[in-house]
């Protein structure tokens, strides 16, 4: 595998690969919880873990991962500026007008920690799962929701759309990037303001890319006669095997130490 395209399903015979896709959502949907209603670094970094435990076991190269993670940085480096400076809280020092504080320094690295729990729960979750049965695991968990007229199958399309186009316009960006770097667009260097141009030159491609191509999308599915009110009878019927109940035991356990800590 030379190359690595962050949430793009690889095919695999994997022991997380061989889950069931519901016991995969059930797993992220219990990860991101706990991340987000604990502040706790300990349930943070155990979560943290126990991904990168799923990423070894799924047989994808965990170095080759972490490193297309890099067009993460400007993201991070973002949190952490803004929980820097409008934070309240000790001062450690200024620059300019800004004033950085101990706090907010401090909730800016757990936010970055936060969102990389999050981004590899679903990252992992679309490289190990195939869209048909992303689909399908959705339209069951969402099934209840019927009662109330909401279109599930619907629902369970547009999600897997947004999933599956993640790891296009994260390499549209890097390709993007590199061409405003050969044109002198500076990122890394340079002042503030210079660096916010950079990023609008990044920005604006990106959004009128992605415009396109959900026109595209809509243009090729109704020349395929795609109905949105049409309504997709789910048979997904296959029993959840001991594994799956294993994995999906553990995330209770572990949001219910969420709730107590």
């Amino acid at each position: 595998m030379k190359e690595i395209k962050l949430g793009q399903y690889i095919r695999g015979t994997s022991l997380i690969h061989k889950l069931d896709p519901r016991a995969k959502i059930i797993y992220c949907l219990f990860i991101v919880c706990s991340t987000i209603i604990n502040s706790d670094w300990l349930i943070i970094l155990v979560n943290i873990c126990t991904l990168i435990l799923a990423i070894i076991l799924s047989k994808i190269n965990i170095f080759k991962f972490f490193f297309r993670m890099k067009s993460l940085l400007l993201i991070f480096m973002f949190t952490l500026f803004f929980q820097a400076i409008l934070t309240q809280g000790e001062q450690l020092f200024h620059i300019w007008k800004l004033s950085f504080t101990k706090e907010g320094i401090y909730q800016g690295i757990l936010t970055i920690f936060r969102l990389i729990a999050i981004y590899l729960c679903s990252t992992i979750l679309t490289m190990t799962t195939s869209p048909m049965n992303l689909i399908f695991g959705l339209e069951v968990l969402f099934s209840p929701l019927k009662k109330l007229n909401i279109p599930i199958n619907q629902l369970a399309m547009i999600i897997s759309i947004a999933l599956r186009f993640m790891p296009t316009i994260i390499e549209e960006v890097d390709n993007i990037k590199c061409a405003q770097k050969s044109r002198g667009a500076q990122f890394e260097s340079g002042n503030l303001l210079v660096r916010l141009q950079s990023v609008l030159a990044v920005l604006i491609p990106i959004l009128a890319n992605s415009l396109q191509r959900a026109n595209d999308l809509a243009v090729a599915m109704e020349s395929r006669c795609y109905d949105c009110k049409s309504s997709s009878k789910v048979s997904y019927n296959v029993p959840y095997k001991r594994m799956d109940i294993i994995v999906i035991g553990g995330v209770i356990i572990n949001l219910v130490v969420c709730f107590i800590i």
